[in-house]
């Protein structure tokens, strides 16, 4: 879950019930501020009928105040001001009950107590109390839609960096010639974090550099104590040997052909690490898979393997020696770690080549098939060089090598 939407998930709700307790507030606020409206208009027209009947002693007309009922009722004292209390009061023009705020006190008229009631429909009151809720919940549900937009956008611009940041650390490779660069941020939290990127950037360029060179000269010191050795060898198997001195001549012979091997292999990876094979254009995957198929015939017969081809003329972007290398090693590998009696599946489609065998009956370890001198318990004399060396060839020339194991069969498959 990204941090926006966590965030999101925890502000939004909390920033709801924040307006939803607004909107409640509001609504009663205003209500009681108009209720005290109407309450103060019900005490101006007590003063304004107290005046009236001082000066004139005498009930004044009705009609004279607006949309206010008035009631008088002779001979009956109320409380002394009894004050404002909210009621039903039918109203004929609407021929309907409505809720209405009333007054009701005592007045003296030609030495008489009158009891005057005083009452107005609070249906105006309570339309503009609704109709004004209903802004406020507009104005506050628009205010948070825009409130979460503008979030979003400010979000976005605030982490731009960081993700950019994320992005360059994620596609550098301690390999590439020039170093990553992290973009400026005025933050100082991303701007540490860029540093310590930068920092092992450049900590991991140079350990790289360093095993990368080290392998290099190792590699090419090997070769001479390597010619010296079979120089020797060679002299003496012209000797006269005992079977014992024999048997451990050929010992001798296999260790060295095995260093061989480990030798040219951890040349080979040199100089795919340095570039050296970077022109690539398109070539028959199929007409190269006829020859390689002619080159390993021989190899099938110690094993009695079947091989079963299946091609389709299609063309793969790829450097040459390096899919010959390529080639070399999946055939090799399919033969090797063969069963005898087995079989070796080679099918091309349009954009994979898939090379199958059978062999030990369990997948190998699919996080560290492709890693250098990865070797299976039961396969000791692999050198454990042959699937790097395909994984980093695939790298190069912008391919894809994925490994299954289905029905007992070891499939390579080369995508691109």
């Amino acid at each position: 879950m990204k941090l926006t939407t966590q965030y999101n998930r925890n502000i939004v709700p909390a920033i709801i019930v924040i307006f939803l307790i607004s909107i409640v507030s509001s609504y009663f606020l205003i209500r009681n501020v108009l209720q005290n409206e109407v309450d103060g208009a019900l005490l101006r027209t007590r003063n304004r009928l107290t005046t009236y009947i001082k000066q004139n002693d005498r009930i004044p007309p009705i009609s004279a105040f607006n949309d206010q009922v008035i009631r008088f009722e002779k001979g009956q004292a109320s409380a002394p001001d009894s004050g404002f209390h909210s009621s039903t009061l039918y109203i004929p023009e609407q021929n309907r009950n409505h809720l209405s705020r009333q007054l009701v006190f005592t007045l003296q008229i030609k030495n008489e107590p009158w009891k005057v009631t005083v009452s107005q429909p609070l249906e105006g009151s309570r339309h503009l109390t609704i109709l004004i809720a209903k802004i406020a919940i507009a104005t506050i549900s628009l205010t948070l839609l825009l409130l979460m937009l503008i979030n979003r956008r400010v979000l976005s611009r605030i982490w731009g960096p960081f993700h950019q940041s994320l992005t360059t650390i994620r596609t550098f490779k301690v390999n590439d010639q020039t170093h990553p660069v992290f973009p400026d941020s005025p933050i100082e939290e991303f701007k540490l974090m860029n540093a310590h990127f930068t920092k092992a950037a450049e900590n991991a360029t140079r350990d790289y550099r360093n095993l990368k060179e080290f392998s290099e000269n190792a590699s090419h010191e090997i070769q001479t104590p390597l010619a010296i050795i079979r120089s020797n060898l060679d002299l003496l198997t012209q000797e006269h040997m005992t079977a014992r001195q024999s048997e451990l001549l050929q010992s001798v012979y296999s260790s060295v052909r095995k260093l061989s091997r480990l030798q040219q292999s951890m040349l080979l990876l040199t100089k795919i690490d340095n570039r050296q094979f970077e022109q690539i254009g398109d070539i028959r995957i199929d007409l190269a898979l006829q020859d390689k198929i002619q080159q390993f015939q021989e190899l099938l017969h110690p094993k009695n393997l079947h091989c079963h081809v299946e091609l389709t003329e299609t063309c793969i972007p790829a450097n040459k020696e390096l899919l010959d290398i390529l080639l070399n090693n999946l055939f090799s590998n399919a033969i090797r770690h063969n069963t005898t009696n087995g079989a070796l599946f080679v099918e091309c489609k349009e954009k994979a080549l898939i090379i199958g065998n059978t062999g030990i009956d369990q997948p190998l370890d699919p996080d560290r098939i492709f890693r250098r001198f990865y070797r299976n318990s039961s396969q000791s004399e692999n050198s454990g060089l042959g699937l790097s060396i395909i994984k980093q060839i695939c790298e190069t020339t912008a391919l894809q090598v994925q490994y299954q194991f289905e029905n007992s069969l070891h499939r390579f498959i080369i995508h691109w």
